[in-house]
């Protein structure tokens, strides 16, 4: 099946394939609400019953082995004692939750999925798999899960407790914690978490719709230019599932930030212990608010930086600017030449930054911007065309692009550095190829 090319073509494509979507997606439908109630079933009255039945032991022995292990302080091991109730009464209670939302998403979507599936280039009797893919198999797999559930309570934990009372060498110290410090670490977290969690869920509330929107306006563009995932003509029916699924995962993102917040939140007492500090501790109060921003607006290839301050919340790093706001107003240029480059690395630097210092990553960006130009060299030369590209995108036939192109890179890297008479690899790190030499030393 050819790429459609045109607006008409385009929509052609799109009316064409929605009865073939409507059709899978409704059967889809039928089978995770036949299906779904016996995975739910299974997974919810199995999980639980293991979580229950093995809760007094658990309890038990959790008491024992925290009491016992010389790898705490015993200052540490009387607190962990005293805060343990809580989090052991409820184990089960979310161990339950857990596996009623657990079965019924599994129970429900699993069929669905494999619906779509049943459709790919390498399935014979695409009618009758549409029908019984996703059915037998989900249900097998709502036992597959209780069973792995079963081997961590029973098996993994107790494995985890013995290596928490194992003797421990005499050159390793406990981990300790100062009592004095306690009251400084509670006062800080109480501080915190409201703040935090609440500037942290309205950030993720207030990028929410661009996400949303953003994603579908990229799913549509990938589904009538099929590029992108939807590129193989097996991927197409997903393309329809993705964009009607798509509000569900942004909604899961927003909640994965809502439930995050709070450990955020929380390590600020960590702050208060290890830098001895009070004020550190609610600095990193108000700054994990602007690194969390700015981590989203990596993510969502917004403009890097944030509005929100980000004072100093360690000793050891050098002075920053303090209390100072970096706003990111670019100009206009700025901005639409950001847009254009979005698939490109432009996320926040502390993020980005810190990923480039590493080696390894440096080589590879340097690969891969290397047979980008190398790449151009070749087609204006007339060495690769547009046929061999299209081979490769649509066919999967990269001897040229996939193999040849990167060797040749390679080759020329070598051949350089082996001029240059360097004791490792020269790589050229910039637009044009020559603007920065890095020294990855072998």
């Amino acid at each position: 099946m050819e790429v459609p090319v045109g607006f008409a073509a385009k929509l052609w494509s799109f009316i064409s394939f929605l009865p073939f979507f409507i059709s899978l997606f409704i059967l889809g439908l039928l089978k995770g609400m036949i299906i779904c109630p016996v995975v739910l079933a299974a997974v919810t009255i199995g999980n639980s019953a293991v979580a229950i039945g093995l809760w007094p032991a658990h309890f038990i022995w959790t008491y024992f082995c925290v009491a016992k292990s010389k790898r705490l302080d015993w200052i540490l091991r009387i607190l962990v004692l005293l805060s343990l109730p809580m989090p052991l009464i409820l184990w089960p209670v979310f161990a339950i939750i857990g596996s009623v939302i657990g079965g019924f998403g599994y129970g429900f979507f699993a069929p669905l999925i494999a619906t779509f599936e049943a459709v790919g280039e390498n399935v014979t009797d695409k009618c009758y798999h549409c029908f019984s893919d996703g059915c037998y198999s989900t249900v097998e797999g709502s036992c597959t899960v209780v069973r792995d559930f079963t081997d961590f309570c029973f098996h993994s934990y107790f494995s985890y407790m013995d290596e928490l009372i194992a003797e421990v060498h005499q050159d390793e110290k406990p981990i300790q914690i100062k009592l004095w410090r306690v009251p400084g670490c509670l006062l800080v977290c109480v501080v915190a978490i409201p703040v935090d969690v609440l500037l942290i869920t309205a950030v993720a509330l207030w990028k929410s719709p661009y996400m949303l929107f953003q994603g579908w306006k990229r799913l549509f563009e990938d589904l009538t230019g099929r590029e992108g995932p939807f590129l193989e003509t097996v991927c197409v029916p997903f393309a329809g599932l993705a964009i009607l699924l798509w509000p569900l995962a942004v909604l899961g993102a927003v909640l994965a930030a809502f439930l995050s917040s709070f450990l955020l939140a929380l390590y600020s007492g960590v702050i208060v212990h290890q830098e001895d500090s009070v004020r550190m501790g609610l600095a990193y109060a108000v700054a994990v608010i602007s690194l969390f921003d700015e981590y989203a607006n990596d993510l969502l290839y917004l403009t890097e930086g944030s509005c929100f301050p980000r004072p100093q919340y360690r000793r050891s790093t050098n002075p920053s600017k303090g209390l100072e706001k970096r706003m990111s107003l670019d100009s206009k240029n700025d901005r639409e030449g950001l847009r254009s480059s979005r698939l490109a690395s432009q996320g926040s630097k502390t993020l980005k930054q810190a990923i480039q210092r590493y080696t390894p990553v440096q080589v590879w960006d340097w690969l891969f911007k290397s047979c980008e130009v190398n790449g151009k060299i070749m087609l204006r030369e007339g060495l690769i065309n547009s046929k061999d590209i299209q081979d490769c995108m649509i066919k999967g036939n990269c001897k040229k692009l996939g193999v040849k192109l990167p060797v040749w890179s390679v080759l020329q890297c070598l051949v350089t550095s082996a001029k240059s008479d360097s004791p490792g690899l020269i790589i050229c790190d910039g637009p044009s190829g020559i603007d920065k030499i890095k020294l990855a030393e072998g």
